[in-house]
């Protein structure tokens, strides 16, 4: 068995990752094709937990001229020159975002610090200058171009979302002070700007038209995340130690789990898909649990607040499409509880990681796409966060009681909790439409942990849900206002049953056929009756 390199999930720093021996996936050869130009000044976009302060400080090394550091991977056998440049690096998640004057006495303090480690002086009664002057005497004492990189520069926006003049009054500050890199061209080497998302052009980045945006170049699409090759090649070892420990699954099997969990994104139409490079560290560290790992690393509670107050439902998010020039208008400042539209919304979900794109649907005049969830896990946490705005209070025990129902076959005690749950659910928000009813009960029993699919494709029609246990596999028809017995009907009518009938019989499992009808009348409001056909 191939000996597991350790991983580390919270380290950031490529030297410590180095130094200590843990996992490194190579990813050099895309950091070569961006310092081996004269100059250049590129900005980035990717979701929370992609790697973007890894590629930070693994750019500090390259400038630094760490070359030592990097024996072993693409970049060293390349003709790279490994010169040093002073490097201004500017993280705004360890600055004080609170209020603006806090944010601006934090940046200015980093700038002087900065200064200090190379012995310069600078003077200045703002940020702004600070920077500017900062930049041209680093440049004038090491006589060489200055490296810019810089982390989170959304930061600050994005923890005042929905404030309004809030956000608006960040924003116009950085604006100003993210135009000094374009004024300070002359003394700059390399600039690298990244975070989550990707404003406007005509917004924060008004005046730096000199910046290469490179978000959604195919050259570049998997330089954060894991290719299924990468994932292979480097987590050999893991995937190994992970298959020793469980006799009843093969390697096949495992890795298409794994694919389906935790692959997925995909921030170019023509690009390879890639894994989120915490979610897999995570899983192997913890003993290879499939579980959530995208929830634990924080969701803004804007972002659900919007998606609550717009009804989104997951059938919403089959329909979802994003044309690329919508990006290039996006200002994220515009988002309120008042403006914050579905197309506003789906491309924040987009930015933020829990919509990818899924096909390229016309590309004239301009290119326009599908979006879907890009994995399991993803899809999982939306539907929690879902769920928690419409019933904020935490329900343990029908979680449990619920997952025991499923893995038993226990159809009758699932309805009961079930109606339990959508009885506490507040009338004003429930709307008279299947679809509503179809996505509680999906977010229900993906907050239970188990494996429920909405509407899943077969050759005959969509299915409303599939949800699968090691013992059943229940195949889910919803209705509203008519009955149970028509919802199985048309599932032996379209049989749904087709497609899952090989996999039922090699793997044990009891098919159910379940019918659920529910109805919007006042004194009702939830489930009026079920059926269920056991195969």
């Amino acid at each position: 068995m191939p000996k597991s390199t350790p991983i580390s999930t919270s380290t950031y720093s490529f030297v410590d990752l180095r130094k200590n021996g843990y996992l490194y996936v190579d990813k050099t050869s895309y950091f070569y094709q961006l310092v081996q130009r004269a100059k250049g000044c590129y900005f980035c976009a990717r979701p929370r937990r992609f790697g973007k302060s890894l590629a930070i400080s693994t750019f500090e090394a390259i400038f630094r001229g760490e070359k030592d550091l990097f024996k072993g991977l693409s970049i060293a056998s390349t003709d790279y020159a490994w010169e040093t440049h002073p490097l201004i690096h500017l993280d705004f998640a360890r600055m004080d975002v609170e209020t603006l004057s806090g944010l601006k006495e934090s940046l200015a303090k980093r700038l002087f610090d900065i200064a200090g480690v190379y012995g310069v002086t600078i003077s200045g009664s703002t940020p702004t200058i600070l920077f500017a002057d900062l930049i041209e005497k680093l440049c004038q004492k090491e006589s060489a171009g200055v490296a810019i990189l810089i982390d989170e520069y959304d930061k600050p926006i994005l923890e005042h979302l929905g404030t309004g003049t809030e956000a608006e009054s960040f924003r116009d500050f950085l604006q100003g002070f993210y135009q000094i890199i374009k004024g300070m061209d002359a003394y700059e080497h390399f600039v690298f700007i990244t975070g989550v998302t990707k404003f406007a052009k005509v917004s924060i980045f008004s005046k730096l038209n000199n910046l290469t945006d490179i978000t959604m170049d195919v050259h570049f699409a998997c330089m954060f995340g894991y290719t299924q090759d990468e994932l292979e090649q480097n987590f050999d070892g893991w995937i190994d130690q992970t298959l020793a420990s469980d006799s009843t699954t093969n390697r096949a099997e495992f890795l298409a789990k794994l694919k389906d969990w935790y692959d997925g994104f995909r921030f170019v139409v023509d690009a390879e898909p890639v894994y989120n490079p915490v979610s897999i560290g995570s899983f192997f560290l913890s003993g290879g649990v499939f579980k959530n790992y995208w929830f634990s690393t924080g969701t803004p509670s804007f972002l659900v607040k919007l998606a609550a107050q717009n009804q989104l439902t997951l059938e919403d998010i089959h329909g979802a499409v994003m044309s690329e020039s919508a990006l290039d208008l996006f200002d994220v400042t515009e988002l309120t509880e008042h403006t914050a539209g579905r197309d506003k919304l789906f491309q924040l979900l987009f930015q933020t990681g829990y919509l990818t794109i899924d096909q390229l649907l016309w590309d004239t005049p301009e290119r326009v796409y599908s979006l879907r969830f890009p994995n399991f896990e993803v899809r999982y946490s939306f539907a929690k966060n879902l769920f928690t705005a419409y019933q904020p209070q935490e329900q343990t025990s029908y979680v449990a009681s619920i997952r025991r129902a499923a893995q038993s076959g226990d159809t009758e005690a699932m309805m009961d909790w079930l109606k339990e749950i959508l009885a506490n659910i507040p009338y004003h928000i429930q709307l008279p439409q299947e679809k509503y009813y179809q996505t509680m009960v999906c977010v229900i029993l993906m907050m239970c942990g188990v494996d429920v699919r909405p509407e899943e494709m077969t050759n005959k029609g969509r299915i409303d849900a599939v949800l699968t246990t090691p013992q059943h596999i229940y195949i889910i028809e919803f209705k509203l206002n008519k009955s149970a017995e028509q919802a199985t009907g048309q599932i032996t009518d379209k049989d749904y049953i087709q497609k899952y009938r090989m996999t039922a019989r090699d793997h044990g499992q009891t098919l159910h056929l379940l019918g659920i009808n529910f109805s919007y009348d006042k004194d009702r409001r939830n489930i009026t009756d079920w059926k269920e056909i056991l195969l």
